[in-house]
């Protein structure tokens, strides 16, 4: 394999069982890779991925779900707490975020209302924090300490200070919300980017095709933040699938081209030029899933969350 940093790899969407291993495509080697993980074969559920590891999980019993990290490379499992999710679970999603130390979350919803369970690496249990009811037709996202909700039906963010629960901010919702898809929300290099998905009609082809629109967080000294379109994020690249969506610097990884969005839609991989809209289809030989970001070096170990320096000395 290639050393990292490298161009992420596309992970196959099936069941994943011994029967059925992981199976990875490489777009610069143009290869795939079948990865058997022995401490895998218990996890059927995969809620996540971050950062070279997936998270994974087992209900233990009809409410309580046994939770843990796997790096599929070097077989590396971090467990992590149950969680309990009560018995009036609806709905759960989940992606993994790193903020400061180490830290996986969880947003869920129930019948009485969205909650947010929070870990951080090493402890022994699961933080929720309850959201009120009008908090319940949202869209979560977590950066920066800070956890934002897209609301559904008005297209307004609502900003969370994690630390204390109370609402910081109030974003106005973008000007063409209406027409849109899905969104994301991305951390790139500090910058703050919502990523806006459309189905625009084109004439030519007689069919619909995806469209991006990148907004950039102005917080124009927190006193009135709003969105602001933007059609170039500099020398970064990103990639975006059903679950989220992360940042790289382009000119890092080899393959890579700035200010494109690389996106993963259900049976087709394409790499989107955020200033002129072109699309370029990526050719992939399986059914993709999402993006994983391959890495032989854990960054958690013998209950420590290593440092950058100790992760290159």
């Amino acid at each position: 394999m290639d050393f990292p940093p490298q161009f992420p790899w596309i992970l196959k969407k099936h069941d994943y069982s011994y029967e059925n291993p992981m199976l990875f495509y490489s777009t610069t080697s143009s290869k795939i890779y079948t990865i058997h993980a022995p401490k895998y074969l218990d996890k059927r559920l995969v809620f996540g991925s971050s950062q070279g590891y997936i998270l994974s999980g087992l209900y233990s019993s009809e409410h309580t779900c046994l939770i843990s990290l796997l790096n599929p490379l070097n077989n590396h499992k971090i467990p992590l707490p149950a969680l309990n999710f009560g018995d009036d679970l609806l709905w759960i999603g989940s992606q993994i975020y790193q903020i400061g130390n180490y830290m996986v979350y969880f947003g869920y919803r129930s019948r009485n209302g969205s909650k947010i369970a929070f870990c951080c690496l090493g402890q022994d249990k699961w933080r929720v924090l309850k959201l009120k009811l009008d908090y319940d037709n949202i869209e979560w996202f977590h950066l920066n300490s800070m956890l934002f909700g897209v609301m559904e039906n008005t297209g307004v963010t609502k900003v969370i200070d994690m630390a204390t629960g109370t609402l910081a901010y109030v974003i106005p919702p973008i000007d063409d919300y209406n027409l849109e898809i899905n969104q994301c929300l991305v951390d790139a290099s500090g910058d703050i980017l919502r990523v806006s998905r459309h189905n625009d009609y084109d004439e030519d082809k007689k069919e619909y095709e995806d469209c991006f629109h990148v907004y950039q967080l102005d917080l124009i000294g927190s006193s009135s933040p709003c969105w602001v379109k933007v059609n170039s994020i500099g020398n970064q690249a990103l990639f975006i699938d059903q679950y989220g969506g992360f940042a790289l610097g382009a000119s890092d990884i080899s393959g890579v081209k700035a200010n494109c969005i690389y996106y993963i839609n259900y049976y087709l991989v394409k790499k989107i030029d955020i200033e002129t809209g072109d699309e370029e289809v990526l050719h992939c030989p399986l059914e993709p899933d999402r993006w994983f970001l391959p890495n032989l070096e854990p960054w958690f170990k013998n209950g420590r969350v290593r440092t950058d320096s100790q992760r290159t000395s």
